[in-house]
């Protein structure tokens, strides 16, 4: 995701992030605690097993947090962008690190100990409430995934997230070019299901001229057509 700057040359997070929520004497107070570096594609961030129980925010690229099995085969939560924060869970109730965070691109990230950000929080009520909301947005998600879970079948659940990652590059004509899709892999992970599964259900999907390959784009030729498709194979 490209990052967008106002008038002044200043960042400009989406509102629906917390950096793009909090008060501009927030976000000044929060700068000035935070150190920031840099991460490369793929590279871990944050890791489960680590002690640490800092927050930090996505200043640039996107991240994935997920688990890993003893198996090493990944369960993916959800991806981040540029605004938003992770490794909160561990400052509000002090237990240990839930999940693993991978850089999915090119990453700056910067890094509030706990102390500060309880700090930040009890002088901004604003920060406050933006926190709450991100909570709210992440729980949210994780019961859509869940109950998608327990009521679809995989073949439909990859169809619907294929979708849901299509939509935001919709363009007026109805046409999707969806740039840089996850991998088979990384789909797979999301959804609860393996790469074979990924490929064969977007295999079909391309036989039925629902989706082109463009280099290593995804192009969607009539997005209202790929909706219509899934709600005709759903639950076959």
């Amino acid at each position: 995701m490209a990052l967008k700057y106002n008038a002044n040359l200043e960042v400009q997070f989406s509102p629906d992030t917390l950096l793009g929520q909090v008060e501009k004497d927030t976000l000044e107070a929060l700068k000035s605690t935070w150190t920031d570096a840099r991460y490369e594609t793929g590279q871990l961030i944050l890791d489960a097993e680590e002690g640490s129980s800092d927050v930090l925010f996505l200043l640039e690229g996107s991240v994935r947090v997920a688990n890993f099995s003893a198996k090493g085969r990944e369960v993916s939560f959800t991806t981040l962008d540029e605004g938003n924060c992770f490794g909160e869970f561990a400052v509000i109730d002090g237990a240990p690190r839930s999940a693993s965070v991978v850089a999915l691109s090119d990453c700056r990230v910067a890094r509030v100990s706990d102390t500060q950000f309880r700090g930040l929080l009890a002088a901004h009520s604003d920060m406050s409430f933006a926190l709450m909301e991100s909570l709210v947005i992440k729980l949210r998600e994780l019961t859509r995934r869940v109950s998608d879970f327990t009521a679809l079948k995989a073949d439909d659940r990859i169809r619907l997230e294929l979708i849901r990652l299509c939509e935001p590059h919709l363009k007026d004509d109805g046409t999707v070019l969806f740039a840089h899709p996850p991998t088979q892999s990384e789909l797979a992970a999301f959804v609860f299901t393996n790469r074979e599964a990924v490929a064969r259900v977007i295999g079909r999907m391309k036989k039925d001229g629902v989706i082109e390959r463009r280099g290593r784009g995804l192009y969607i030729p009539s997005f209202d057509k790929m909706r219509h498709y899934q709600k005709e194979l759903e639950g076959s």
